[in-house]
């Protein structure tokens, strides 16, 4: 057999691969799987739903801003609009882990903030049945926990969050 008949019957698979990508029914989103973003906080590794959050964006440059609040970063821009910046891990009462925050996390719906944390580990879809209740009287702002990759990961609560935020309750 020569090269150029394997090359040719390679070709022939990958266009009719390619052809049945096409002629399959078109499938819509899962709406029985929950959207997480991994990412991790202080040091932590947790998670978020998708649907609490209103947006995802890199770190902008946070001004510095007086503040009686440790979690209180300063404030950024965004599309015209002052923004107040927190830090998501002291939030959640999370030691410094000294690195600086590269991303941002957009919370709230007509009052907009901004919760500051290291990194992105991933986007995941789970089933309902891979959130389970974390043990205890609730644990404040991590109500539930993920199995994500065989291992628990605690999930934010961001309407937690923000009602600390609001109310001016650090840590819960």
């Amino acid at each position: 057999m020569s090269d150029e008949t394997t090359l040719e019957g390679t070709v022939a698979a990958l266009r009719a691969a390619f052809d049945a990508a096409f002629a399959a029914p078109a499938q819509g989103a899962r709406r029985d799987l929950v959207p997480l973003l991994a990412l991790r906080a202080g040091g932590a590794e947790l998670a978020v739903r998708v649907l609490e959050s209103a947006g995802l964006l890199p770190a902008r440059v946070v001004v510095p801003v007086p503040s009686r609040r440790p979690e209180v970063l300063g404030v950024c821009g965004h599309r015209g609009a002052v923004l107040p910046v927190f830090s998501l891990a002291r939030l959640l009462g999370l030691p410094d882990a000294g690195e600086v925050p590269r991303w941002m996390l957009l919370a709230g719906r007509e009052e907009r903030v901004a919760l500051a944390f290291e990194a992105i580990e991933g986007h995941v879809l789970v089933p309902p049945s891979a959130l389970q209740r974390a043990a205890g009287e609730g644990l404040g702002h991590l109500p539930e926990i993920a199995e994500l990759g065989g291992a628990g990961r605690p999930v934010v609560s961001l309407p937690s969050v923000l009602r600390a935020i609001t109310e001016h309750r650090p840590g819960e």
